[in-house]
C-alpha cells in the first residue's frame, strides 16, 4: 500500500475514533478483484468516499463485522446495496459505489433494516427479506441500472413516507402502494417491478367532496387507485393506462373503494376484456363498491374520456361491442323517453333496452329509488334528480341499470315521473 492510501484509511480510523464511535461493524474495501490492490479500512458511515479518493474504485469487499449498505451516489442516494459477507469479486457493481454505511443490527428476521433512519425501500430477491438486496431512497425510473430489474420477491419499508413500485420502467402500466414491510408480494408485480419511487402523488389534493353522497375521499393526479379495503384503506393499486386483466398483476376481483383522477372518465367491468356489467366513474371517490355491484369484482378497466364529447364517438359498450351512444344521448347507457327543455329533461316512464327502469339497481332491493334516479340523470347529461316517482300498481317488464339485467323475479316496480336537473 502506497503511504497516500495508508495515511487515507489511517485517517478514516482517526476520525471514527475522535467520534468516540468504537462501532463493532468493520469493512475493508479493494480497488482490484479478490480482495487485492489499494484497499480501504473504514468502520463508520461515510458519505462520500471521493474525499478518501476511492469514490467508484471498490472491486472487492471484505466484510469483517456487521452488515454494510454500500450506495451507487453520494450522501447514500442512487440505490444502495446490503452485503452481509464478503465478495471476492462485484460483477456488475464493479467501480460503482460512492457512500457506505454500517446497517443497524436487528434481532428480527432479514438482519439489519438499511435506511439510516430516512424514509427508503429494500428491495430483496427472495422472499422474507432473504437474498441479495437494494436500498432505494429516491426515484428509480428503470431498475435495471441497478442490476434489479424482474428481480424483487420482498420488501423493507423504512420512514414515514409511501412508495410506489410499478410493473414497468419510468412508472408506467400498474404501480402498486408500499406503505409497510411485505415478506412476499402477492399477485403478479413478484419478481416485475421495474421502477421505483416516492409516493408524491399520496392524496394531493387532500379530502374532497366527490363520489355518492358526497362522501370525501383521495384522489389521484391522474389515473384510479384501487383499495383492496372500504373507505379507501388496504392495499392500492394505482393505474393510468388501459389494464384489460387485472389478475395479470394479482388484484383481480380484490377492490373495494376507488377514486378517480378529476376531469377523467374510466370504465369499470366486472370481467377481464372489459367483459359483463360495466359502469363508469367520472373524477369519483366511491368509498364502497357494493352499491354499483362491483365490491371485489372488478377485472378490467380503461379510461373512455379521450373520445369523450366528439360526434358520434360512443363508449365502449361491455363485451367490446358496438358501444353505447355518446354523450349526444348519454353517459355510458342509452335512456329513453325523456322530453329535454333548456336546463332539465322529463322522464314520464325512462327506458332502457325497450324496458322501464327499475327503481332498484338490481336484485335484492338493494339501492334503490334515489341511487337509480341520481343515475339515470347523469346518464342524461344532468347532475341530479329533483323529482322521480315509484308505479307500485302496474306491472311491467323492467331494466335493472346496475346489473345490466332484465328484473324476472320478485317486485319489479318501474320508475316514473322523473325530473332531471343540474
Amino acid at each position: 500500500m502506497t503511504i497516500r492510501y495508508r495515511l487515507a484509511a489511517l485517517a478514516a480510523l482517526v476520525i471514527a475514533g475522535a467520534a468516540g464511535t468504537a462501532s463493532a461493524q468493520e469493512i475493508i474495501l479493494y480497488d482490484q478483484p479478490n480482495f487485492q490492490g489499494q484497499s480501504l479500512t473504514i468502520n463508520q458511515a461515510m458519505s462520500d468516499l471521493s474525499s478518501y479518493r476511492f469514490n467508484d474504485r471498490t472491486s472487492s469487499l471484505r466484510i469483517v463485522s456487521g452488515q454494510w449498505e454500500l450506495c451507487v451516489d453520494a450522501n447514500y442516494g442512487g440505490g444502495c446495496f446490503t452485503y452481509s459477507s464478503s465478495e471476492g469479486n462485484l460483477g456488475r457493481y464493479d467501480n460503482l459505489y460512492t457512500a457506505l454505511r454500517p446497517v443497524a443490527p436487528t434481532s428480527g428476521p432479514g438482519g439489519g433494516r438499511p435506511g439510516g433512519g430516512g424514509n427508503s425501500l429494500t428491495l430483496y430477491a427472495g422472499p422474507n427479506y432473504s437474498g441479495r438486496a437494494v436500498t432505494i431512497t429516491d426515484s428509480q425510473p428503470d431498475l435495471s441500472r441497478l442490476g434489479f430489474n424482474d428481480a424483487t420477491q420482498s420488501i423493507r419499508h423504512s420512514g414515514r413516507g409511501s412508495w410506489r413500485v410499478c410493473d414497468d420502467s419510468n412508472f408506467r402500466a400498474a404501480c402498486m402502494q408500499v406503505n409497510g414491510d411485505m415478506p412476499t408480494i402477492g399477485g403478479g408485480l413478484s419478481g416485475r417491478i421495474s421502477s421505483v419511487e416516492p409516493d408524491y402523488a399520496n392524496n394531493p389534493g387532500g379530502p374532497r367532496p366527490g363520489g355518492p353522497g358526497g362522501n370525501r375521499g383521495p384522489q389521484p393526479r391522474t389515473g384510479v387507485w384501487l383499495f383492496d379495503g372500504p373507505n379507501f384503506t388496504g392495499q392500492r393499486l394505482d393505474v393510468a393506462q388501459t389494464n384489460p386483466d387485472l389478475d395479470r398483476i394479482g388484484f383481480n376481483d380484490r377492490a373495494e373503494s376507488l377514486a378517480v383522477a378529476r376531469g377523467e372518465t374510466w370504465q369499470v367491468c366486472e370481467h377481464s376484456d372489459f367483459r359483463g356489467r360495466c359502469e363508469y366513474f367520472e373524477g369519483d371517490s366511491v368509498e364502497d363498491l357494493t352499491r354499483y355491484y362491483l365490491r371485489n369484482t372488478i377485472s378490467s378497466l380503461r379510461r373512455v374520456d379521450g373520445t369523450y364529447g366528439q360526434p358520434g364517438s360512443g363508449y365502449p359498450g361491455p363485451g367490446g361491442g358496438a358501444g353505447y351512444p355518446g354523450p349526444g344521448g348519454d353517459r355510458g347507457m342509452n335512456v329513453r323517453g325523456g322530453i329535454r327543455g333548456v336546463d332539465a329533461t322529463f322522464f314520464a316512464r325512462p327506458e332502457v333496452n325497450g324496458m322501464a327502469v327499475d327503481r332498484c339497481l338490481g336484485a335484492g332491493g338493494r339501492f334503490c329509488d334515489e341511487e337509480v334516479a341520481r343515475r339515470v340523470c347523469r346518464a342524461a347529461g344532468h347532475s341530479r334528480a329533483a323529482h322521480f316517482s315509484v308505479d307500485r300498481y302496474n306491472r311491467a317488464r323492467t331494466w335493472f341499470i346496475g346489473e345490466n339485467a332484465e328484473c324476472r323475479a320478485g317486485r319489479c316496480e318501474p320508475m316514473v315521473d322523473l325530473l332531471c336537473t343540474d
